[in-house]
């Protein structure tokens, strides 16, 4: 589990460089380890907030397991949850409590 806080903490780190560096939101990041899986990230940006939400896919067969963050102007709210194999994350910032959900 440490491992996993680990990564997820560094793929957030390489989005906000990326965010800073390119000015672009919406942009996906990946990464592929072969014992973990591929995690992808993305930074998405709301009227009042800004997102960030990855995904972790362990193999085809197996659920993806989401993370996301919202950034408000005076605070910030975490979430996770689970999508089928099929499916990917999606974060909803535009309202407080953050809700996710699969598309």
């Amino acid at each position: 589990m440490r491992v996993l806080g680990s990564l997820l903490s560094a793929v957030y780190l390489i989005a906000a460089a990326n965010l800073c560096r390119a000015q672009q939101v919406g942009t996906t990041i990946t990464a592929d380890q072969k014992d973990v899986g591929t995690v992808q990230a993305r930074v998405q940006r709301y009227d009042q907030a800004l997102g960030v939400v990855s995904q972790l896919r362990r193999s085809q067969l197996s659920g993806t397991e989401c993370s996301g963050v919202c950034y408000f102007p005076n605070s910030s709210n975490a979430i996770a949850w689970k999508c089928e194999p099929d499916r990917k994350c999606d974060l909803h910032c535009a309202v407080n409590p953050p809700v996710g959900g699969c598309i």
